[in-house]
């Protein structure tokens, strides 16, 4: 992992230490009390969960991996819009999705697997936050083990598979 990824997160520090990662979470529940009024219900929902950065619960996504990542465009009237769903096989062996409405922009950095060398994959997920823009989106920046995941979009729904 690109420690300059770690940087891009506002609110939640997380920290690369020489025996694994340092999480701190404490300043987003201040952050989500300012701005909860302008943020969908069911992002809300996913950002305010007491389980959300609770590593010993099952709903928490951290040490899920990807099972797929679906970007689909459909036409509403005149124009296009597209749609973002990733569903996740989670830490606990269950699986859950979340889908990304009115997806403004997306990227996708996958770093290379440093081990074990047959892996391919995005890896674990560590951490993610989401945060509101200036422009009312939502931004949700995801860190796996060796890939970063960014959508801009209107909403987020987090579901139990």
């Amino acid at each position: 992992m690109d420690n300059q990824d770690v940087n891009d997160m506002k609110i939640i520090k997380f920290i690369q230490t020489h025996d694994g990662f340092f999480m701190d979470s404490s300043a987003y529940p201040n952050y989500l009390n300012k701005v909860k009024d302008k943020i969908p219900e069911e992002a809300l929902q996913f950002m305010s969960a007491s389980w959300h950065y609770d590593h010993n619960d099952p709903r928490c996504p951290h040490d899920s991996k990807i099972d797929s990542l679906i970007i689909r465009e459909n036409l509403i009237g005149d124009f296009r819009v597209t749609n973002i769903e990733m569903l996740l096989l989670g830490g606990y062996d269950n699986r859950f999705s979340l889908s990304y409405s009115n997806v403004h922009n997306y990227s996708i950095k996958k770093n290379k697997c440093e081990w074990p060398k047959e892996d391919y994959s995005h890896g674990d997920w560590l951490i993610d936050e989401i945060i509101l823009l200036n422009d009312n989106l939502l931004m949700h920046e995801i860190i796996f083990t060796d890939a970063v995941i960014k959508i801009k979009a209107t909403d987020i729904i987090y579901k139990i598979l």
